[in-house]
This record gives C-alpha cells, structure tokens and sequence, in this order.
C-alpha cells in the first residue's frame, strides 16, 4: 500500500478490511470522519474513520479497496471477508497461500516460523 509493505492479518469473521490509525498515519493517508462511516454492523468499538479507495497490491495486481480506521495498536492491516469474497480468494493452509482467484495470483501465508505452535 503506497509503494510500502504491510503486515496483513486476515480475518474471515470481520466483514471489512481494519486499518489502525497508526499504520494510516505511516502511510501518509486520511481517512473520512467516524460519523460518515454509516451503519456498522456488528458494531466495531474502537472504529475511529473510514478510509475508501485504498489501493493494495497483491503480487502484480493492485485493488481498490475500502477500510475502516480503528483504534487499535495491535493491529496494522487485517483483510476483512468482504475483499476477500471479492476476490475469490481461497486460503490453503495445507501449501501455506492466499489463492486469488479473481487476480490469478497466489501469495505466501504463514511461513514455517509464524505457524501457531511452532
């Protein structure tokens, strides 16, 4: 995102894409006011803005998509359900990749070193 790598988390039970307000900042974006996010559903607390036409690349390909600002210092970036519906995306944890069906790209998830219990 703005020719900067991001450390993305993706979450199959948050409907949009989450972006902290700290990684926003970093990447030098604004995003539009928390009253003008419109109907949260489920409610995210910590939600701070909205941030549309964000532009990820994935592989070769760049997306637009659209993100909620939190407030959260755990989190960077976290790929919500709907881009990954959008994107037909298929997470294969027996190879380790995101399988992008809509972008014909597949990229690396969870190297060896990061897999949960290792």
């Amino acid at each position: 995102c703005q020719g900067q790598e991001l450390k993305a988390t993706v979450n199959t039970g948050c409907l949009p894409n989450l972006i902290s307000k700290r990684c926003l900042n970093q990447l030098g974006l604004e995003e539009v006011s928390a009253m003008d996010c419109g109907d949260l559903s489920p409610p995210i607390p910590s939600v701070v803005g909205r941030l549309e036409h964000l532009e990820l690349q994935f592989g070769q390909e760049t997306v637009l998509c659209s993100a909620l600002v939190v407030d959260d210092e755990m989190l960077e970036f976290c790929i919500g359900l709907q881009t990954l519906l959008s994107l037909k995306c298929c997470i294969d944890l027996e190879e380790g990749v995101l399988r992008f069906k809509a972008l014909s790209e597949e990229l690396p998830f969870l190297h060896a070193s990061e897999e949960p219990g290792q």
